[in-house]
C-alpha cells in the first residue's frame, strides 16, 4: 500500500495541477458530508462519485479524499483475492451517519480480515467549538469520549476520539495517527480557523506487483 497526506507545500488539492507529475491522476469523489461509499472498480471509469469514501481492489489506481479540518482515514486489509483499500472523509455528519462503519462493512463483504487504519491530520478538540445539542447527539451515539472542551473551556467535539471509537467498534486496528491539528499547524489549511477554501488530501494506492 502507498498512503500519503499532502500539505500546504503540495498545493491545493482541488486544483487540476495537484499531483500533476503522477503517472495516474487520483480518483476523488464529490464529497457531500454523508455516509455513502463509492466503489472504484474500472480502470477507464468516468464515474462522478458523490460520496465520502472510496474503495478499490485495483492495483495502481490512486484514490483520495480532500480535507481541511475533517478526518482523513485510510483503511486497508487483505482478502483471498488480494488487498482492499479505502479512503474516508470523516466529518461530524459523516461520522454520525455511519460513513466509517459503512466503508469497513463493505471491505468485510469483500472478504477482508484484520482491517487496519491510518488517521491523518484533523482539527483538534482544542479548536473545535461545537453546539451543545449536536454534541449531545454525538455523545449519545458514540459515548462520552466524543465530548471535550476547547482551549477556552467551551464545549467541543473530539473528532479524533470519535473516529477511534467507531474504528474500535468496527474491529479496525489503528496502525498510526498523524497527531497534528489543522487549525494550529501552518502546514495545513483550516476552514474552521481561517475560512480557507483550499484543501489538502489523503491519497492511497494498492501497489503494482
Amino acid at each position: 500500500m502507498r498512503i500519503g497526506f499532502s500539505d500546504y507545500n503540495d498545493g491545493d488539492a482541488r486544483k487540476q495541477s495537484f499531483f500533476s507529475t503522477e503517472k495516474q491522476v487520483p480518483v476523488f469523489p464529490e464529497q457531500v458530508h454523508g455516509s455513502e461509499v463509492g466503489i472504484v472498480d474500472d480502470l477507464t471509469s468516468q464515474n462522478l462519485y458523490e460520496c465520502d469514501a472510496l474503495i478499490t481492489r485495483l492495483p495502481g489506481i490512486p484514490i483520495g479524499v480532500r480535507v481541511a479540518d475533517c478526518v482523513p482515514i485510510a483503511l486497508y486489509g487483505n482478502s483471498f483475492s488480494g488487498p482492499v483499500l479505502a479512503v474516508v472523509h470523516a466529518g461530524w455528519r459523516g461520522i454520525r451517519d455511519g460513513v466509517i462503519r459503512n466503508a469497513a462493512e463493505q471491505m468485510v463483504q469483500y472478504g477482508c480480515h484484520e482491517l487496519r487504519a491510518i488517521i491523518g491530520p484533523h482539527i483538534s478538540a482544542d479548536e473545535y467549538e461545537f453546539g451543545t445539542q449536536d454534541l449531545a447527539q454525538m455523545v449519545q451515539l458514540i459515548g462520552e469520549r466524543a465530548a471535550s472542551c476547547t482551549k477556552d473551556g467551551l464545549p467541543a467535539l473530539d473528532l479524533g476520539a470519535a473516529v477511534e471509537e467507531i474504528l474500535s467498534r468496527s474491529s479496525v486496528i489503528i496502525d498510526h495517527q498523524v497527531a497534528r491539528c489543522t487549525a494550529q499547524d501552518p502546514r495545513y489549511w483550516s476552514y474552521r480557523a481561517n475560512g480557507d477554501d483550499q484543501r489538502f488530501a489523503l491519497v492511497a494506492e494498492i501497489g503494482l506487483l
